[in-house]
């Protein structure tokens, strides 16, 4: 028998709740969760929420993307970079020094690395 991925729980709870409120809500909620135990899944509450959560925002059309950036960007420059990923952005910015310079940016399936650190290790492995 194969094993649901918390993936799996989050598109199913969320495909069963959408068009819910109310006790019809409160009622699929509480077989969710008593499916989850049944299954021995109370260790991964927490990353099917996370997927939930992730999972609503795409069907939603809600872009996530984690940037980070040798320093701190400002507003403009950041309203720029999400200006790219579409209308509705959520974007995570972290400042990571050891990048040097340049930025990186996670999507949900890519990795744009602009980083400094990044393009030095190209050129030194381009020189070897």
């Amino acid at each position: 028998m194969a094993k649901n991925t918390p993936k799996q729980y989050a598109v199913a709870l969320y495909e069963i709740t959408e068009k819910l409120s109310g006790a019809k809500l409160s009622e699929a909620l509480k077989e969710f969760v008593t499916l989850v135990i049944r299954e021995h899944k109370t260790k991964q509450f927490d990353k099917i929420i996370k997927e939930f959560e992730s999972y609503a925002k795409k069907k939603e059309g809600i872009v996530e993307i984690d940037i980070v950036s040798a320093r701190e960007l400002d507003q403009k420059l950041l309203n720029k970079i999400m200006h790219v990923f579409g209308k509705n952005v959520e974007a995570e910015v972290t400042v990571d020094e050891s990048i040097l310079g340049g930025i990186k940016i996670k999507t949900e399936d890519k990795i744009l690395d602009g980083s400094l650190k990044t393009q030095l290790l190209k050129l030194k492995e381009s020189i070897i």
